[in-house]
């Protein structure tokens, strides 16, 4: 490995180096989420997150929240609030009266910046029990997510939350590759309430317990998946139990399928959607100003499913379902026999890039979740660097190009650039990437003797590593 990861001083000092760029970013303003954030803040400190969603009624109320001359519903999981609540309560203890300030946004941020380190030490610890004799490679797992452009992007400089589902999900992922199956159900429990992309790590996790048993016991291989299927359910009644008690659990159900009307093709992911976006608003151009300034103008906003269905074509969503179910089972068919956690966080990686390639309504940061989980795998398997580190570009440039380094904020690179659009560009990009990642991980996820490091220890010694 290079020499910045292999001493204890260098790793020290690259993890403080991360920690200060996302300090230096934390007040910067972000996206136009983090004004929602905020107003869910408030709305938390100075109220009862379980009535959040509104409280019964006919028809079923959609409380509106309103601070600082802004207004907004709520549409997310009660685990997010209930931290959003956490970082308003803190804030209006030092800063009463709630002003809407940059240490709000601050405040705000430092949620999925503090889970984004929590993921280091996961990372890193998970690798090193791995192989335990290459402390570089667990060290190098860790400052791949930590110092990625993508992650430095999306939480400190951008304010998304993602990362407060990313946490739980990737630790319900190593819990269950080590067959603790109640931990990994009550970390799902917790991550699936937290933000509902965490639904992916679902079946990769019950693939990890299915068929494993500790030595002693007596479960069967339908034992340890029930168990964390339990410990999930459990989690979850207590996580909403709040909600239920005031009575306003059909009014969270309301605001959380409001994820399946968000009406558009692609929020600005570069992915397949996104390229057809741009290749029908461009044909619907060509009449008025020429097929060269409609193929290289700009996208300016994401085309709505609803349009297309007036125009007269299939309702996208279906197929766009269809073929990602499909992607998704090949590689489950491809990684059935696989139980080993850095090959079941490839197939975890493969799940989230199928979704976010192939599925309608994705936007710009639904990818986080790849993230660690291919760095726990690149850190193991050598072949595996290069697709995180290309992936990891595509990723930050697309959000820097749509936003900088927040609204108005950071040098502005225009997307004409590259003549086409660049996140189109990006997209056709990442598109070439998506099938050359399925190319190579159907042979990673088939073979039964394959080296997992750029050392020579053999596949045997691995095993031995991976069961300790």
């Amino acid at each position: 490995m290079a020499s910045p990861f292999t001493g204890n001083r260098a790793f020290i000092a690259l993890i403080l180096l991360g920690l200060g760029l996302r300090l230096a970013a934390l007040p910067l303003p972000g996206t136009g989420d983090v004004t929602v954030f905020k107003i869910w803040a408030h709305a938390g400190a100075a109220g009862r997150v379980s009535e959040m969603y509104g409280v019964g009624g006919t028809p079923l109320e959609r409380r509106v929240h309103d601070y600082d001359g802004r207004s907004t519903t709520v549409d997310y999981p009660p685990v997010a609030l209930y931290e959003l609540a956490l970082a308003g309560l803190a804030y209006s203890a030092v800063f009463p009266g709630f002003p809407n300030t940059a240490a709000l946004t601050a405040a705000v941020k430092l949620l999925p910046v503090a889970a984004e380190a929590g993921l280091v030490w996961l990372l890193v610890i998970s690798v090193k029990r791995l192989l335990p004799d290459r402390p570089a490679l667990a060290r190098w797992s860790g400052l791949a997510w930590w110092l990625n452009p993508a992650t430095l992007l999306t939480s400190a400089a951008l304010g998304y939350v993602d990362a407060l589902f990313v946490l739980p999900a990737v630790g319900a992922l190593i819990a269950a590759s080590s067959q603790r199956a109640v931990l990994a159900g009550a970390l799902v429990g917790v991550a699936v309430l937290t933000k509902p992309q965490a639904v992916f790590i679902v079946p990769v996790v019950g693939l990890a317990l299915w068929g494993q048993r500790k030595p002693g016991h007596v479960l069967s291989s339908q034992g340890p998946p029930a168990v964390a299927g339990v410990a999930a359910a459990v989690t979850g009644s207590v996580l909403l139990a709040p909600v239920v008690a005031v009575g306003a659990w059909r009014n969270l159900l309301q605001a959380l399928g409001s994820f399946g009307r968000h009406d558009m093709l692609s929020g600005q992911a570069p992915n397949l959607w996104w390229v057809v976006t741009w290749i029908m608003r461009a044909a619907y151009e060509v009449s008025g100003v020429g097929i060269a300034a409609a193929y290289l103008a700009p996208v300016l906003r994401p085309l709505a499913i609803s349009t297309i269905v007036q125009l007269g074509y299939p309702n996208p969503r279906f197929g766009a379902t269809a073929a990602m179910m499909s992607a998704i089972a090949w590689g489950f068919w491809k990684g059935r026999r696989v139980r080993d956690l850095p090959r079941l966080a490839l197939l975890g990686a493969w799940v989230v890039y199928a979704y976010f390639m192939l599925s309608v309504q994705v936007h710009e940061n639904h990818f986080v979740l790849m993230l660690p989980l291919l760095a726990i795998a690149a850190a193991v398997i050598p072949q595996w660097r290069t697709p995180f580190w290309i992936l990891s570009a595509i990723f930050a440039l697309n959000l820097y190009f749509f936003y900088g380094l927040g609204e108005g904020t950071g040098p502005a690179v225009p997307r004409t650039i590259t003549g086409i659009d660049a996140t189109v560009v990006l997209s056709i990009a990442n598109l070439g990437v998506f099938i050359w990642f399925g190319r190579q991980l159907g042979g990673c996820l088939d073979s039964q003797d394959f080296t997992l490091t750029s050392g020579r220890e053999g596949t045997r010694h691995q095993q031995e590593s991976w069961s300790r």
